[in-house]
C-alpha cells in the first residue's frame, strides 16, 4: 500500500492510495491541476486513479471533486445526502455519483474501503477505513470527537490520519468571531492538539502505528505545537512515541508505506 497526503488543511484535502497498481483519492478539495501537479511531484500516475471517495460536502474536500471525476472518468462515491448538498454546483450531472452508506464495503481493484460515521457539521458526514492486502489505514479527520466507534475502526489499522485542527489557547485568543470559535471546539467541530494526542496515545496501548497529523489549521495551530502535546503526553507516562508525520497544506507529503 501506497499512500500520499497530496495537502491537508482548511483550503483543501486529499488523500491518495495506491494498491499494485490501482488508486483511489479520499476527498479533493483543490483545483485538478494542483492535484496533478502533486501526483507528479512524487512520482504518482493520475492515470491509476479508479475512485474518488468524499467525506462529507464542505468545500475544501469536494470543490475539485466534479473536475477529477470528468477529466479522470471516475465515479465518486459518498453518502446520498452528501452527494446531494453539492449536487448541482459541483456535480452538473456529467458524472458518475455512486451512493454509498456507512459500513458498506467497496471493493476498487484489490482495495476494499469502508466508510465509517463521524460527528461533524455536515449532511451526513464519514470517514474511511482502506485495507489492501495485509494493511489497513484509517482516516479521522473533520470530527468533533472521538467516538467508540472512531476508536473501534482505527485501533487494528497500520496507519492512521489522525485531524490536530487547533491549539486550544491560540484558537480562543485568535482573532475568529466567537461563535466560530464555539462551533470548532464542538463536538460537531474539530479535534485539538489535545483531543488528537489523547486518541493517538489511546490507540498506542493497543499496537504500534505510524500516523499523520492532518487538517492543522493556519490561523490557529502550528506543527511545532500539534508534534509537542501528542510528545508530552507520551512521555508523561513514559511511552515511546512510534512514527509520526505532519502534513502540509502547501505540498504532498512523501509517498507513505506502512
Amino acid at each position: 500500500m501506497k499512500i500520499c497526503l497530496l495537502g491537508s488543511g482548511s483550503r483543501g484535502n486529499s488523500i491518495y492510495v495506491e494498491y499494485r497498481g490501482t488508486a483511489i483519492l479520499i476527498d479533493q478539495g483543490f483545483p485538478h491541476k494542483t492535484i496533478e501537479e502533486r501526483l507528479s511531484s512524487r512520482g504518482l500516475d493520475s492515470g491509476k486513479i479508479k475512485a474518488l471517495f468524499i467525506s462529507h460536502e464542505h468545500s475544501d474536500h469536494i470543490k475539485g471533486a466534479g473536475v477529477t471525476a470528468r477529466k479522470l472518468d471516475i465515479p465518486v462515491y459518498g453518502t446520498p445526502k452528501t452527494l446531494e448538498a453539492k449536487r448541482s454546483r459541483i456535480f452538473p450531472g456529467e458524472e458518475t455519483l455512486v451512493s454509498v452508506e456507512s459500513g458498506e464495503e467497496i471493493t476498487i481493484g484489490q482495495i476494499r474501503v469502508q466508510p465509517y460515521s463521524v460527528s461533524h457539521d455536515g449532511a451526513d458526514p464519514v470517514q474511511y477505513c482502506v485495507t489492501a492486502g495485509a494493511r489497513k489505514m484509517a482516516v479521522a479527520t473533520d470530527l468533533g470527537f472521538a467516538s467508540t466507534l472512531v476508536i473501534e475502526r482505527l485501533k487494528d489499522a497500520d496507519i492512521v490520519v489522525v485531524e490536530s485542527n487547533h491549539d486550544v489557547e491560540m484558537l480562543k485568543k485568535g482573532p475568529y468571531p466567537w461563535q466560530l470559535k464555539q462551533r470548532i471546539m464542538s463536538r460537531t467541530g474539530h479535534l485539538s492538539n489535545r483531543n488528537a494526542a489523547e486518541l493517538i496515545f489511546n490507540l498506542a496501548q493497543n499496537r504500534s502505528q505510524k500516523a499523520i497529523l492532518a487538517h492543522l489549521s493556519e490561523e490557529n495551530n502550528t506543527p511545532d505545537l500539534a508534534v509537542r502535546e501528542i510528545r508530552e503526553l507520551f512521555a508523561r507516562f513514559d511511552h515511546r512515541l512510534y512514527d509520526l508525520i505532519v502534513a502540509d497544506q502547501d505540498e504532498a507529503t512523501d509517498i507513505i508505506e506502512p
